[in-house]
């Protein structure tokens, strides 16, 4: 059911064939958990504390939020639960079943890939398909806009890149045609942000190879570089960069000073609540949301969510360098470079129903606790 939401999630017409399979996760997890607890425990210990404190103290900032009821605050206890059920899922499953997590990271990337492909398609060869004003790609599936699709075809190229440097040779001409189509349709969407985790989680993945050797690596590099230099200069000289220049930082600095300002003012400590409005209003231009994790968690949380969601980081982080740089740590880390710096310029709220910040960022999260866990030497890419 964990495999197939995230399936759904690229693939699905709508949210309802997405929401399904991860609400049955969610209800198998209860007597999973309940008759083997010590599952649980073959994790990452430092992690799993902190991801549950963080995620509880969202719920009951919902208790200080605009018009807060209680049928609000079930509400985000709820989601809370789901998102749980959906990363410890992920680690005990794995640690149990070593093949699933390979299975699972090959299915993210062809689902992904499928749904880009026809993305592209539907960009190309039928121009009367436009859903916004502006002609960049519109992802299919759960996706919803530009955004959102590239930022999710980001961590599936992350995943495919890791995939290609440890398989075989036919293999990895498979992936390596996977995360050309992945960059190319991140492309087409114009969203910048993306790219930034890009530039770093690609990298990363192969200087940290240990079965690679350093020649091979920087061979890697400079060939990565090279093409997308020469596809950012190809595409500029034929007018594509124009809107995306147009758009400029898209209001992001003048965004994040207003919602630090206002939270500032309103409740430092604790924010303005999980289940507050997040509309921002700047020159008479209203922005849906401050467009950063640390940012929104901040003006959600205040402080304490920032400093909660920064240790979170801070810990997956220092438990990934303590291990050996197996392929699996490697993807965990990786993976996770992409989120902390990709939804450094955009990203909501972390706590909310099934949507792109489960995939970008708490999937990353969940690798960690596997990569890190008791039973991680059982388990290859």
């Amino acid at each position: 059911m964990i495999a197939l939401s995230v399936v759904t999630y690229f693939l699905a017409t709508n949210g309802k064939i997405n929401n399904f399979p991860t609400y049955l996760a969610a209800l198998a997890f209860i007597p999973f958990i309940a008759i083997r607890p010590g599952y649980v425990v073959s994790l990452s210990r430092p992690i799993i504390p902190l991801i549950i404190v963080f995620l509880l103290y969202l719920v009951l900032s919902a208790t200080w939020s605009e018009n807060t009821r209680p049928i609000l605050v079930a509400t985000y206890l709820g989601y809370a639960f789901l998102l749980a059920s959906f990363v410890l899922g992920i680690g005990v499953i794995s640690n149990q079943y070593p093949d699933f997590l390979k299975w699972l990271m090959v299915l993210t990337v062809l689902s992904a890939t499928i749904s880009c492909c026809f993305s592209i398609f539907l960009y190309f060869w039928l121009p009367d398909y436009h859903p916004l004003i502006e002609e960049r790609l519109y992802s299919l599936g759960r996706l919803r806009n530009p955004v959102i699709g590239a930022l999710s075809y980001g961590v599936a190229a992350t995943i495919c890149a890791n995939l290609a440097l440890v398989h075989a040779r036919w293999m990895r001409f498979l992936w390596s045609a996977c995360l050309a189509i992945l960059l190319l349709g991140i492309l087409f969407t114009e969203t910048r942000s993306a790219w930034v985790g890009l530039i770093i989680s690609i990298p990363a993945c192969v200087m940290l190879q240990r079965e690679i050797s350093v020649r091979a690596k920087y061979s890697m590099l400079v060939t990565f570089f090279l093409i997308l230099t020469v596809t950012m200069i190809a595409t500029w000289l034929m007018g594509y960069w124009d809107e995306v220049l147009h758009r400029a930082l898209s209001f992001r600095p003048e965004i994040w000073l207003k919602a630090v300002r206002d939270t500032t003012q309103e409740n430092l400590i604790l924010g303005k609540g999980i289940a507050s409005s997040s509309r921002l209003l700047i020159d008479g231009i209203s922005h849906h949301h401050p467009h950063s994790i640390y940012v929104s968690t901040f003006f959600y949380g205040g402080l304490t969510g920032a400093l909660l969601l920064v240790t979170l980081i801070s810990a997956c982080l220092k438990e990934l360098i303590k291990k050996d740089f197996t392929p699996l740590v490697i993807l965990a880390l990786s993976t996770l470079l992409y989120a902390v710096s990709t939804l450094m310029i955009d990203g909501n709220r972390l706590l909310e129903k099934i949507d792109f910040h489960w995939l970008v960022f708490w999937l990353p999260v969940a690798l960690c606790l596997v990569a890190t866990g008791k039973e991680s030497s059982d388990i290859t890419l």
